[in-house]
């Protein structure tokens, strides 16, 4: 049916799994990230506008800011990897502002740069720059949920012959702006859980930093509350065929939808009991089952169209060996930069 208007996709070195596996662990870690970013920036503007600001939860933000572009680049190569033929083809479309999220990120990225260097020296500035990038990373998550909703949806690609000129987002798409809302969403929840970590192993008062991670905890709390609303309203808005396969359509789609539901209740009860271990954990393993979830909903989508599996392996093993000693040494960098970090702000406190 779309056999005219999708691309060839191309060949693939090794088995598709390897490219699917290092997909999932490579999107968790740029998801955990990214909620520590977006949720924590927009949760700070709230701090700002209600006039509690506290620092030491907020500090981190540049650094986040970094460490989720570039943990984001792994997932959005192994995607174009495995999906590229779909994922380049809806890339066109809204090519325009596609584009403008890499100048967005950049400056992004200076403004949060700005709100911890001028928070002594120009305060109203430091904030006004930290409501700029928090309006940024809102904009760069809305254009990846416009891209990645159109990249499923093949049967929509006839907008770019109304509109070549590659400004084609995905607005009549149903599932937009539920999707966007529990992406939003749950960022602020993640993102209320990362600022009771920072609380945690900051350097304070006892009594203080008990009562900010409590605050943080049932905040989470309260959040994940909303996103159980916010995502039934997306699940119910997707197609029929998708939504039943996590109804028992699929026996492992809908164990994991089970989980989730479970993983949800236990947050509620370990957050508002103030218990601070197991709503890292819990909140960990969510975030992990949602992005299998996602994962297996794009299959659904995608069941009478393409597979992975229908890639062509032209059975070449070194370049994988090359990624995978890279990858690991990469992350062993990382985490020792990142513990230079922390030594360095806890020598300084």
């Amino acid at each position: 049916m779309y056999d005219s208007i999708i691309p060839t996709a191309d060949t693939i070195p090794v088995h598709w799994l390897w490219f699917q596996v290092l997909l999932i662990i490579t999107f968790f870690i740029h998801m955990i990230l990214m909620n520590f970013l977006l949720g924590g920036s927009l949760l700070t503007v709230w701090d700002i506008l209600t006039g509690k600001l506290e620092t030491r939860a907020s500090g981190s933000i540049p650094t986040l800011v970094a460490l989720t572009v570039n943990f984001g680049i792994p997932p959005l190569l192994f995607i174009q990897v495995l999906y590229g033929h779909l994922f380049y083809s809806s890339s066109v479309m809204l090519a325009v502002p596609w584009i403008l999220v890499i100048p967005i990120l950049i400056l992004a990225y200076y403004g949060a740069y700005l709100f911890v260097r001028k928070s002594g020296s120009a305060p109203l500035f430091s904030k006004v720059a930290l409501v700029f990038t928090s309006l940024s990373l809102l904009f760069v998550a809305f254009m990846l949920v416009n891209n990645n909703t159109l990249a499923i949806r093949p049967e929509r690609w006839g907008i770019y012959l109304n509109n070549p000129g590659g400004w084609n987002l995905n607005l009549g798409e149903p599932t937009l702006l539920p999707r966007y809302l529990h992406f939003v969403v749950a960022a602020l929840g993640i993102g209320a859980l990362g600022r009771a970590i920072a609380y945690r192993y900051s350097k304070m008062d006892a009594g203080e930093k008990e009562g900010q991670i409590r605050r943080n905890l049932k905040l989470f709390g309260w959040i994940t509350i909303i996103q159980l609303a916010v995502g039934t309203w997306f699940f119910l808005t997707m197609p029929e065929t998708v939504w039943r396969t996590f109804m028992g359509g699929s026996l492992g789609a809908t164990a994991l939808m089970v989980a989730g539901w479970l993983l949800a209740l236990l947050i509620l009860h370990s957050t508002f009991t103030g218990r601070f271990a197991p709503a890292m954990i819990l909140g960990g393993l969510e975030v992990l089952v949602m992005v299998i979830v996602r994962d297996l909903a794009r299959s659904a989508y995608l069941k009478e169209i393409f597979h992975p599996s229908q890639l062509e392996n032209v059975n070449q093993q070194s370049p994988l060996y090359v990624f995978l000693l890279v990858f690991v040494v990469g992350l062993f960098a990382l985490y020792y930069m990142i513990r230079l970090m922390f030594n360095a702000k806890t020598s300084r406190s």
